[in-house]
């Protein structure tokens, strides 16, 4: 049974540095020699909010929020599911932003699989805001999916 209590958990607040040096690797991984994301002011790829939780946090904060520990056992393999970002009014993160982002599992829920097993998701939205202004930057929304086999371990409840 997936950890339905999760849903409505404040993840609290994190602080990002939007750095040129992160906004070039991710850009080059992704094989976009774009010579703009290696700008002073370069604006971060359209992906980059993924990665900001875990490049760039200033120490603060947690990556996901999710309680991984809980959802790992026997026959559940954890895998990333689906993704989105809301850019607000045609704002658009940059090198030098200060983002402070507030998250929260904003769904938890499970499919039966036709081979007896389930799937398991876990939602977690964050909307990152200009910290100099308060103005919504860009919104987060991430899918955690647990592929559980048939009899497969159920997650370790929450202490």
């Amino acid at each position: 049974m997936a950890l339905t209590e999760l849903k409505g958990r404040q993840l609290g607040a994190q602080k990002v540095v939007i750095e040129r040096g992160p906004v070039r690797v991710f850009a080059q991984a992704l094989l976009d020699n774009d010579p703009v994301y290696s700008s002073d002011a370069a604006p971060a790829p359209p992906t980059f909010p993924f990665v900001m939780p875990y490049w760039g946090s200033m120490g603060q904060g947690g990556a996901a929020g999710l309680p991984i520990e809980n959802l790992r056992g026997k026959g559940r393999a954890i895998l990333h599911g689906e993704q989105e970002f809301v850019f607000h009014d045609g704002r658009w993160p940059h090198v030098g932003d200060v983002l402070v982002g507030d998250g929260v599992i904003s769904d938890v829920y499970e499919k039966e699989k036709s081979d007896g097993g389930k799937l398991e998701f876990y939602v977690t939205e964050t909307t990152w805001k200009s910290e100099s202004t308060g103005d919504p930057v860009v919104t987060t929304k991430f899918t955690l999916a647990i592929n559980c086999k048939p009899g497969a371990a159920e997650p370790t409840p929450l202490s």
